[in-house]
């Protein structure tokens, strides 16, 4: 079963989703994964050319994505947010969208909204972080190459590929800045930029099973910050004798993509523990 639906969001604005499950859930509710692609790609794009929606219906769960604000059919220009708002208001206008799509998944009969996970791709994944954190009904994540650890980020330079679209990005680059400069002048610009720091998210999904997928070649993510993000989390995860919950998966010649490969390792994660 395939439907594009709309439900209410943020101050009379309507959030358009796809949804897929199998007939299955005709007869009992089925394990929901909320999949979320990256910046600046749209819902559809997990139609195609990854096709995950549909493959993953037919083994048995209810997927849902949304088209983020400013991207897809949603209105306005994203770089203008971002320079008019910033970077930690409209991201957190990212996740009262997830949330209240969570709310639409639990007037869904087919939906069964106790066992929910959530699979984010770049910056999905970091979405898929802040949702864990912040909402007690996401129980399972799988975050790929969305471990956004500002230290690394800026260290790497990769903070010149993520924020391409900003002026503060281009004013930077042409002054010639290291890489510390570059993160003094972003906390300088976007007050509480350090809130949504995936090390410092880490630790608070604590107990809920958390999946950490990186490339070895990614230009946008490196491979020191999708570690310290993992680092950053063990120590609550081993105190509350959930280790086996928490793990990180170095994928060997891989950039900032979602192979198939990386797709049945996640497909196994919420199939484990969902």
């Amino acid at each position: 079963m395939f439907e594009r639906v709309r439900f209410q969001g943020r101050y009379g604005d309507w959030i358009p989703a796809l949804v897929a499950y199998s007939r299955l859930g005709l007869a009992r509710p089925l394990p929901v994964v909320l999949c979320m692609p990256g910046s600046p790609n749209v819902k559809e794009d997990l139609l195609q050319p990854v096709d995950l929606l549909p493959r993953w219906a037919d083994r048995g769960f209810f997927a849902v994505s949304i088209d983020r604000p400013y991207h897809g059919e949603r209105a306005g220009d994203l770089n203008a947010a971002l320079q008019e708002k910033g970077v930690v208001k409209v991201w957190g206008e990212y996740v009262y969208d997830l949330m209240r799509t969570l709310d639409y998944i639990e007037s869904r009969p087919e939906a069964d909204a106790t066992r929910i996970g959530m699979l984010g791709l770049s910056m999905g994944g970091m979405e898929a972080l802040l949702m864990g954190a912040l909402d007690e009904r996401v129980d399972v994540m799988v975050s790929i190459a969305g471990h956004l650890a500002w230290d690394e980020i800026f260290a790497s330079g990769s903070w010149k590929n993520i924020f391409g679209g900003l002026e503060l990005r281009h004013r930077l680059v042409r002054l010639g800045v290291d890489g510390r400069v570059a993160h003094e002048e972003f906390r300088r610009e976007f007050p509480a930029f350090d809130i949504v720091d995936a090390a410092q998210v880490a630790p608070l999904l604590v107990g809920k099973p958390l999946l950490l997928v990186v490339g070895d070649e990614d230009p946008y993510v490196p491979l020191a910050a999708a570690r310290r993000t993992f680092r950053a989390a063990q120590p609550a995860y081993a105190q509350e004798g959930a280790a086996e919950r928490l793990e990180l998966w170095e994928v060997v010649g891989a950039g900032h993509s979602f192979t198939r490969q990386m797709q049945e390792r996640a497909l196994a994660w919420f199939e484990r523990w969902l």
